[in-house]
């Protein structure tokens, strides 16, 4: 599979494309948890996954929680959300969770909400609509992150870097688009197509 690449413009546009997600995604996330809560704009890079799992080798300390939740039509893939235990701490508090296995239920439900969500609107911005399997969730050492199954299953990812915000507490996470490999072209005409009907 050739590498993709995005043009200034393209880039653009995905970014724009997400802010109008996310848009939606705090909105929702605010509602379940009956809490001011913000996104912060997101931050998009595609890189290759295996320089992805390089930078995950420098993470510092403690465990993180890997969520994730597959998609599949035109635009097809996994989504997922991270987030290190302390973050996962700060949830539990907020919800005022009893157990090991409620916080658990509470990751999955987040990750349903937020990645269904972006993903969703997303792909109603670019005309096409997905489908989902159930999101499945693991808790990985720092160390062991770059073994994870999932992202190795990819040769690319869209990075997408944003922080959770509650008006009394923090909550950071990293959201991630894992394409397959019909969806890298597929991506790069729609924006296309979004910046020919703007012109």
């Amino acid at each position: 599979m050739n590498a993709l690449t995005l043009t200034e413009d393209e880039q653009d546009a995905l970014q724009e494309l997400m802010n109008i997600a996310y848009g939606d995604a705090t909105a929702i996330v605010a509602e379940m948890l009956d809490a001011y809560a913000t996104l912060s704009i997101p931050n998009i890079r595609i890189i290759e996954t295996t320089t992805l799992l390089e930078e995950m080798k420098g993470l510092k300390g403690g465990s993180y929680f890997f969520s994730s939740q597959a998609f599949n039509g035109m635009f097809s893939g996994e989504s997922a959300f991270f987030i290190d235990t302390q973050s996962a701490g700060n949830l539990a508090k907020h919800l005022e969770l009893q157990s090991n296995e409620d916080l658990d239920d509470a990751i999955l439900e987040l990750t349903n909400v937020l990645t269904s969500t972006l993903t969703t609107r997303l792909a109603k911005e670019m005309n096409t609509e997905i489908k989902f399997s159930l999101p499945s969730i693991s808790k990985l050492p720092h160390d062991e992150i770059q073994t994870n199954k999932t992202l190795q299953e990819y040769s690319q990812v869209i990075v997408i870097d944003t922080e959770l915000n509650f008006e009394d507490q923090q909550i950071n996470g990293e959201i991630f688009i894992l394409t397959k490999d019909g969806s890298i072209e597929w991506l790069k005409n729609q924006l296309n197509n979004i910046l020919e009907a703007l012109m």
